[in-house]
């Protein structure tokens, strides 16, 4: 499923493979010699071309409105810094693990074939349930509410009310989910603009930041030297921080409390990094994967790493400390503390814009997983009976089969019924959450799935130590994502009740459906 998907989900993230057709047998399935080394020989993507479709899909929305997650759930902005390294490597593992299952498998529909050839149908049909009515859902709702925020944070006088902002997100979700259902094309065409303005958002925060530290060193007085606690306190000293309405007083803090608070900060950067898993498409379309996609990987993931580090300095160097924890919008934030109210506006456009093409890609990629999940039965028929696009594949029809395996052009696409559902839950989400619960909300339920597939990894290495593997990580990549998301996913679900508790109760009930529907 998802790539942000935006993750960060870079939540731009997002466009993973699925097939409404049962999954054949995998030997059935794995093309012969001579087709491999046709499809080999066919095979378009580079290094170079692999590398940028990774550092696009990650570099999104998330950038602009985790890091407030991220700080007010640690103790200094060193600390902060530090959960942002963590959240690059254990992303890097897991693109490096999901690689080498593209690679070996050629299955279309990604992470949700994995689970079904690994553990079963029940797995499969529980992902497809869980991203439709939750995960994507989620993050719509996550993304239209930093559009929210972002306008609130440049309004003149008094914040704007709780509920004036929820009627702002809606505004937005409702506008782009109708665009995007009268014609998709249009909209398609805009999201692949939408990268090119978030990568120019997170670049001028970094100007900001580096422009006020040249100004601090040429004249430690200028208007331009932004906030003075970047160059007069220490980056690791403990501070107070503000979460979901409440100080939080570190000295006084026991260490089990300590892991739950590390444990929703490393999600809000995760959820930053999300894109990540669109690694397993990039292997099966590249040139020599054994040889090209480690180098791709690595050098994807240093730059991210690198660009959400600096863009963080950037917000530590330009915001007061005490404020950064408590202000959703830290990209507008920042740029109205440096140049004023105009630059606050410019940069409002640009995260709303990098927003929307999150929404787009997550509306887009909703709807064609609800159309053929209602085709293999997971949802009532008549989501894919009105509305069902036209997706042709040069001059052959596939609409009764659509994928994500190969460039398609899509005829104006109504997925009405699809949309609506999505609308209608995601309308839920944004009236009953926050924006910070639903970051944690969609990191657990992100996160289960993950961990389950790189476990698929583990057990296929053991079950089928034959199986042709052009990429193989070493096996300290896929353990280590293992144990540190496992024991994430634990506390967090233990720190964070509410979410756990929804999240459980969506996988028991699909647990039972897909019983159900067995019989």
């Amino acid at each position: 499923m998802e790539g942000r998907h935006d993750s960060g989900q870079g939540e731009g993230q997002d466009v993973p493979k699925y097939t409404t057709q049962e999954t054949e047998p995998l030997l059935e399935r794995r093309p012969s010699t001579a087709s491999r080394d046709t499809q080999q020989s066919s095979k378009q993507l580079t290094t170079r071309h692999a590398f940028a479709i990774l550092v696009s899909l990650q570099i999104g929305s998330g950038v602009f409105a985790s890091p407030a997650q991220v700080d007010s759930n640690v103790p200094s902005p060193g600390a902060a810094l530090l959960v942002w390294v963590v959240g690059g490597v254990l992303s890097w593992a897991g693109a490096a693990s999901f690689a080498e299952l593209g690679a070996a498998l050629p299955l279309n529909g990604g992470m949700q074939e994995y689970l079904r050839h690994v553990f079963g149908n029940t797995a499969a049909f529980l992902m497809a349930w869980v991203y439709i009515m939750a995960v994507k859902p989620a993050s719509l709702a996550i993304q239209s509410i930093v559009i929210a925020e972002s306008i609130g944070s440049v309004s003149s006088g008094e914040p704007l009310a709780g509920w004036f902002l929820k009627l702002i997100a809606i505004v937005a979700l409702i506008s782009l989910i109708l665009l995007n259902s009268i014609n998709t094309r249009f909209t398609l065409r805009l999201s692949e603009t939408f990268t090119l303005f978030k990568i120019s958002t997170v670049g001028l925060v970094f100007l900001g930041g580096l422009v006020a530290v040249i100004s601090h060193l040429i004249n430690p007085d200028s208007s331009l030297s932004g906030a003075q606690d970047w160059y007069s306190k220490n980056w690791f000293q403990t501070r107070p921080t503000f979460s979901d309405g409440h100080t939080v007083d570190w000295t006084s803090m026991n260490s089990w409390d300590r892991y739950g608070h590390y444990c929703a900060a490393i999600y809000g950067g995760l959820w930053a990094y999300d894109g990540w898993d669109s690694a397993n498409i990039v292997a099966s379309e590249i040139r020599d994967p054994g040889h090209s996609l480690p180098k791709a990987i690595k050098a994807a993931m240093v730059v991210v790493l690198s660009s959400y580090e600096l863009v963080n300095v950037a917000y530590y160097v330009l915001l007061p400390w005490d404020k950064l924890s408590a202000n959703n919008a830290v990209a507008v934030a920042a740029a109205s503390s440096l140049l004023g109210r105009p630059a606050g506006i410019v940069v409002t456009l640009l995260v709303a814009i990098s927003c929307a093409g999150s929404i787009t890609s997550n509306v887009f990629s909703v709807g064609r997983l609800t159309i053929a999940a209602s085709q293999r039965h997971y949802l009532p028929a008549f989501f894919s009976k009105r509305g069902l696009p036209k997706f042709r594949r040069g001059g052959e029809d596939v609409t009764s089969n659509p994928t994500f395996d190969a460039p398609m052009h899509c005829a104006n696409i109504s997925h009405s019924y699809a949309n609506m559902l999505a609308l209608v839950i995601t309308l839920v989400y944004i009236l009953t959450g926050s924006f910070r619960a639903l970051l944690t909300f969609v990191g657990m339920a992100e996160w289960v799935f993950y961990v389950s597939t790189v476990v698929g990894l583990l057990v296929l290495r053991r079950r089928e130590p034959q199986l042709e593997r052009p990429y193989r990580p070493i096996i300290v990549l896929p353990i280590t994502f293992v144990i540190v998301g496992t024991l994430v996913i634990i506390r967090s679900a233990i720190f964070a009740p509410v979410q756990s508790g929804v999240l459980a109760s969506l996988l028991v009930v699909g647990a039972v459906i897909s019983k159900l529907r067995e019989r």
